[in-house]
């Protein structure tokens, strides 16, 4: 196998970081859909150990510096407080003791690169039906709430803005759809009324926040089954990775996205919408993970809205899709013209599933939570 392309480069920058011995290899990974990713081999001793060297992505994260705090500071305290902690993401710092090595493209502009440590002898799924796997993400994901429930959330940054605030997404779907800047609102016009309609939901987590009925919490919003690295053999979490969207938010979101995403039958551009529902048994396994983990320190707001969040952070996903749209496809990438506009289409049949089985979800988070809640105070007093 030759070179990858620009490999004396690569070579240059991962030799700035603190890493003892020689490298071996560079290869690149290609399921990476925002940063730039390689694997770099290094041999020292006799030993081999991997490392991941990461372009980022300035185009999405803008301040560089301020992400890599929020993740050396996350990480440092998960290693000191997590008992059970079987591996975890760890920031390799250049030689001079920095997060980042900046440098330069052909035509002047900056690139940040950072390195982390491999974990080898895991797993990750780009999508399950398997019960086990979606129990272990929910659990994996409630331990990070849990670990980090008591983080100081003053060092904590805000590295893309409003990421999660379902009312202002409605607000920015508001000025797109007065803007129609591409001609588009005749033809989304059910799409348009469908979110609508569902104006007061937007509201509800960022209200809660607000009035201070639920707590900010660090959140990784990105809750989906394949930032999770999985123990091949015992199918249990080993660590949760792609740390880049670690903020201060809702707890809620974090939850409410995990079943999305890992209980939705359908791809999100799926067209065919008698395929899109939410899997009851996978809605139940995320939420027996979850619960096992988080219970104990729940708010009775946080308890009585799980089922809720599921529902507005798929309209939240519905609305910046359709504005994406009226926009004239600015942000998400697409394949066709209607591409966006089939996403929210079916985001939409999603929270319309959702809402017809939100009794029967409610009713099982009750139970989930006072089972898990039982748990806890039995080992409490044992």
């Amino acid at each position: 196998m030759g070179k990858i392309k620009d490999y004396d480069k690569l070579k240059e920058i991962i030799e700035k970081f603190n890493i003892n011995g020689f490298i071996e290899d560079i290869r690149p990974i290609s399921n990476g859909i925002i940063n730039t990713t390689y694997v770099v081999t290094f041999k020292n001793k006799g030993e081999t150990k991997k490392y991941l060297l990461q372009k980022i992505n300035t185009n999405i994260f803008k301040e560089p510096y301020r992400l890599m705090k929020n993740i050396e500071n996350v990480t440092n305290y998960i290693r000191n407080k997590d008992k059970d902690c079987k591996d975890s993401v760890t920031v390799i710092s250049t030689k001079e003791g920095a997060p980042l090595y900046v440098s330069e493209d052909e035509f002047s502009h900056k690139e940040y690169y950072r390195v982390y440590n491999y974990i080898d002898n895991s797993i990750t799924y780009n999508k399950s039906i398997n019960k086990n796997v979606v129990y272990n993400t929910g659990k994996a994901f409630g331990h990070f709430q849990k670990i980090l429930r008591n983080y100081p959330m003053e060092l904590l940054e805000e590295t893309i803005e409003n990421f999660h605030n379902t009312k202002k997404r409605y607000s920015d779907f508001l000025e797109s759809y007065k803007l129609d800047a591409v001609g588009r609102k005749e033809k989304a016009y059910q799409e348009i009324c469908d979110v609508m309609s569902r104006q007061e939901v937007c509201s509800i987590i960022v209200d809660l926040l607000n009035k201070k009925k639920i707590p900010y919490r660090v959140t990784h919003n990105d809750t989906k089954v394949n930032n999770v690295l999985m123990d091949p053999k015992t199918g249990e979490p080993i660590a949760v990775i792609d740390l880049d969207t670690v903020m201060p938010g809702s707890g809620l979101y974090d939850y409410g996205d995990g079943v999305r995403s890992a209980a939705s039958t359908a791809l999100e551009d799926e067209k065919d919408l008698s395929k899109v529902s939410i899997d009851m048994e996978l809605f139940k396994a995320y939420t027996d993970g979850y619960l096992s983990e988080m219970a104990s320190y729940l708010k009775p707001a946080e308890i009585n809205n799980m089922v809720n969040s599921i529902r507005i952070i798929t309209l939240e996903l519905a609305m910046r899709f359709l504005s994406d749209y009226l926009n004239g496809d600015t942000y998400f990438k697409t394949n066709y013209e209607d591409h966006n506009l089939d996403r929210t289409k079916n985001q939409l049949k999603l929270v319309k599933n959702i809402e017809d089985k939100m009794p029967e979800m409610e009713e099982y988070v009750k139970s989930c939570y006072k089972k898990y809640k039982g748990i806890s105070k039995v080992k409490k007093n044992s």
